[in-house]
C-alpha cells in the first residue's frame, strides 16, 4: 500500500449572485459572495506503482473517470507538474488512486465536482511534496472549472469574471444552515440559457452585502442582502423551489434562497433548534427532497 492522504471537499453557498451580461469567449461575467459550510465529500488519494490515475466513488453515476472533474484536476495538476520542472524531472511518474465518498448532492448548485477537484489539487501537492504556492494551484483550478479556484480558498470571497478571479472577504457570521435539494437538475447552460430568454431581472447589490459582511453587521441586516440573479427564472420553470423557499422562511428562516443556478436552497437560521424544526418540516413536505443541516465555516 502507498502512502494515503484524506482530504475534506466542503461544499458551498452563493450568499449573492449576480449575473451581468455575456462575455465574447460564450462565459459570463458573474460578481458574487461564496460561503464554503461544513459539509461534504471526503477524498483519498493513494500513491500507486506506476503511472496514470484510477478513480472510484460510491456514487456510479459519478464513477466514469472520464467524465469527473477529480480525474480531471489530477491531469491539469500533472500537466503544470510537467510544465513547471520539465528541466529537472524527465516527468511525471507517479500513480494514483482516488476515492470519494459522496455527501454533496450531485448537480445541486453546491459545488461537489469543484470541492472534489480542489481536494484533490491540494492534496496532490502534499502527497507528492511538489511544493507548489496557492495562487500556482489556484491557477490549476480554473483550468478545471471555475469554481474550483475558490473551494480551494474556501471561507468567504469574492467571486467575479467566470468566478475565478477572487477577493478574500471576512468571515461571514457562523450561522446554522439548512439546506433542501428537490430531486430536478437544472444544468448549468440551462440557467444561463433562461437568463438570456428572461425579460426584468433582479440584481442583488453585491457591493452592499460585501460591505455589510465586512463591517460584522447584524445577520439579519446581511441575509435582507442576500439574492441570486438565476432564481427568479427557475422558480418559474420549477416551483418547487419557490415552495421549499417559502416553507423555509415561514419557519423562522432569516432568510432562505437558491444556491448557485440551482436547485438547491439553503436557508439562514440564528438559532438552532429552529433550523431543526424547519427540516423536520421540509423533510415531511418535500418527501424526495435531499436535506442536510450544517453551519457556515
Amino acid at each position: 500500500m502507498g502512502k494515503i492522504l484524506k482530504i475534506n471537499a466542503d461544499a458551498k453557498i452563493n450568499l449573492g449572485l449576480d449575473v451581468l451580461g455575456r462575455r465574447d469567449d460564450g462565459y459570463h461575467d458573474v460578481r458574487m459572495i461564496m460561503q464554503t459550510l461544513d459539509y461534504g465529500d471526503t477524498v483519498t488519494l493513494e500513491k500507486k506503482p506506476g503511472h496514470g490515475f484510477t478513480l472510484e466513488c460510491d456514487d456510479p453515476a459519478l464513477a466514469d473517470a472520464d467524465n469527473n472533474l477529480a480525474i480531471k484536476a489530477a491531469k491539469q495538476f500533472e500537466k503544470e507538474f510537467n510544465s513547471r520542472f520539465s528541466d529537472e524531472f524527465k516527468g511525471w511518474d507517479f500513480g494514483m488512486h482516488i476515492r470519494i465518498r459522496k455527501r454533496i448532492p450531485v448537480s445541486a448548485g453546491l459545488g461537489g465536482g469543484s470541492a472534489d477537484a480542489a481536494a484533490v489539487i491540494k492534496g496532490m501537492n502534499a502527497l507528492f511534496e511538489t511544493g507548489l504556492g496557492k495562487e500556482a494551484l489556484m491557477n490549476i483550478g480554473a483550468a478545471v472549472g471555475s469554481d474550483v479556484p475558490f473551494c480551494i480558498t474556501g471561507r468567504t470571497a469574492l467571486a467575479e469574471g467566470r468566478g475565478e478571479k477572487l477577493t478574500p472577504v471576512p468571515d461571514f457570521p457562523k450561522s446554522y444552515v439548512l439546506v433542501v435539494k428537490p430531486d430536478i437538475i437544472i444544468s448549468t447552460g440551462e440557467a444561463y440559457d433562461s437568463l438570456d430568454s428572461a425579460g426584468l431581472l433582479e440584481h442583488p447589490d453585491i457591493d452592499a452585502l460585501e460591505k455589510s459582511i465586512a463591517e460584522k453587521q447584524e445577520l439579519s441586516v446581511i441575509t435582507g442582502l442576500m439574492g441570486n440573479t438565476f432564481e427568479k427564472p427557475a422558480i418559474e420553470r420549477y416551483p418547487v423551489i419557490g415552495e421549499i423557499k417559502k416553507t423555509l422562511e415561514e419557519s423562522g428562516a432569516l432568510k432562505a434562497m437558491m444556491s448557485g443556478s440551482g436547485p438547491s436552497v439553503f436557508a439562514i437560521f440564528d438559532d438552532e433548534d429552529k433550523l431543526l424544526e424547519a427540516k423536520d418540516l421540509a423533510e415531511a413536505k418535500f418527501k424526495d427532497a435531499y436535506c442536510f443541516d450544517t453551519v457556515t465555516h
